[in-house]
């Protein structure tokens, strides 16, 4: 371990303000590089929606939405992948065996557990699988191509207890066991990152070199904690191990590997062991917070994403309600597109489709009329981003729920009404 020691306690403050420096967003990124941004604050959400679009625009002088799709589509220099907990993130190509192993086979467990009441035998699987990877051989293919060109004979639709947990038919379980496999990858057909329309190919084509099978579970775990720590700590190993879906066991494992490398800091009000890379030690300790950063984030923006715990850390209590998405009327852990001041979130806003602006809605009513001023500034600048370089805005993913509170209305009219509210009312 280190010598590099902080005795006095450090404020959750003057962390979330260093978090909101580390993560370039009380100022741009000095250089243009895309690449080296994602590589410096982690790897960025993008679940089919304008996310990653926006997530570079507040962190970025100049931010063009073509500029990431030509490194994303063109010279696949940043790879889209179903990663960690099977979301899907952009992840730095030399990165993409580590994202590849560390990613959750929910699929293919499910498969085990349901396999008594699937209408189609392993050996069967197998051969669908094996024809799937056939059909796409030379060229990437939509599901829709894939259906025409797969066996019918193999093509078996589940029962009704199969299709709530997610198994709907046989070809739909071969692709998904197959992407889990490691054998094929989504892609977006339009070469947009908030397109849905997608097509699969295989992985063999697009990244030869990445091959997680040969790299070992504990190894990818010890990159993505090295990885973790210096692009958000100061953090707990509990942090890295929901961000990442593993368990804490493993999680404690990957943090020793790296700890020679990680410092300890004392945090108020808490006993938590947060760590911080070594690099970062010496910044974080002489830091000084720019009390005036405001700064406006989407849904699944990885200030709020990359830290389990948000209530009573970067929004205060009172206001616990406010910035969440609700599932059947209870808050879950999903923040909406957010405005944050100095590592906190003062309020929610969301794209106007009407009137082509930016509305939000401070939690403290009237602010001081300063913050008032640069929240203004900072929304007129994002909604002439919005109209300039995405004409129209995809805030969610499709799987995002029909249950799912999305808009300041529906979430205004249960603020300050606890968590427990039915959103069918």
């Amino acid at each position: 371990m280190t010598s590099l020691k902080i005795k006095k306690p450090i404020s959750f403050e003057k962390i979330n303000s260093w978090r909101m420096h580390r993560q370039y967003l009380d100022r741009p990124y000095p250089s243009r590089s895309i690449l080296d941004v994602v590589k410096s604050i982690g790897w960025l959400y993008s679940p089919g929606c304008s996310t990653p679009y926006l997530a570079l625009w507040s962190r970025m002088s100049n931010f063009k939405t073509e500029d990431l799709n030509r490194l994303v589509f063109d010279d696949q220099s940043l790879i889209q992948l179903e990663t960690l907990r099977g979301t899907t993130m952009l992840v730095p190509r030399e990165q993409a065996v580590v994202a590849l192993r560390i990613r959750s086979r929910t699929f293919t467990e499910l498969a085990k557990q349901a396999r008594q009441q699937m209408p189609i035998t392993e050996p069967e699987m197998e051969k669908l699988k094996a024809a799937v990877l056939k059909v796409l051989e030379r060229t990437s293919k939509t599901m829709d191509q894939i259906i025409s060109a797969a066996p019918a004979a193999l093509i078996r639709d589940f029962p009704v207890d199969l299709k709530r947990i997610g198994l709907t038919n046989s070809l739909s379980l071969a692709v998904n066991l197959l992407k889990e496999d490691g054998k094929i990858l989504k892609v977006q057909t339009r070469k947009r990152l908030d397109s849905t329309e997608y097509s699969y190919a295989l992985m063999a084509n697009l990244l030869p070199e990445a091959d997680p099978i040969n790299l070992r579970f504990e190894e990818a775990c010890s990159r993505l904690a090295s990885q973790y720590f210096r692009a958000e700590g100061p953090a707990r190993i509990r942090d890295f191990a929901w961000w990442a879906g593993i368990n804490v066991t493993d999680a404690m494992k990957s943090a020793d590997e790296v700890k020679p490398k990680l410092v300890p800091i004392p945090v108020e009000g808490t006993k938590d062991e947060f760590l911080i890379s070594e690099a970062e030690f010496e910044e974080f300790a002489g830091f000084d917070p720019h009390t005036d950063a405001i700064n406006f984030i989407p849904y699944r923006d990885t200030f709020l994403k990359g830290q389990r715990e948000i209530v009573d850390r970067f929004v205060p209590a009172q206001h616990a309600d406010k910035p969440f998405s609700r599932w059947k009327g209870k808050l879950i852990n999903d923040p909406l597109a957010t405005i944050v001041r100095d590592g906190q979130v003062i309020g929610v806003w969301q794209w106007n489709e009407d009137s082509d602006q930016v509305d939000y809605l401070l939690f403290e009513g009237k602010a001081d009329k300063p913050i008032e001023r640069t929240v203004k500034k900072r929304a007129g600048e994002l909604a002439a981003f919005i109209r300039t370089n995405l004409k129209e805005l995809r805030p969610h993913s499709l799987d995002y729920g029909p249950h799912q509170m999305t808009c300041i209305h529906d979430l205004k009219a249960f603020w300050g009404k606890g968590a427990q509210v039915d959103v069918r009312v």
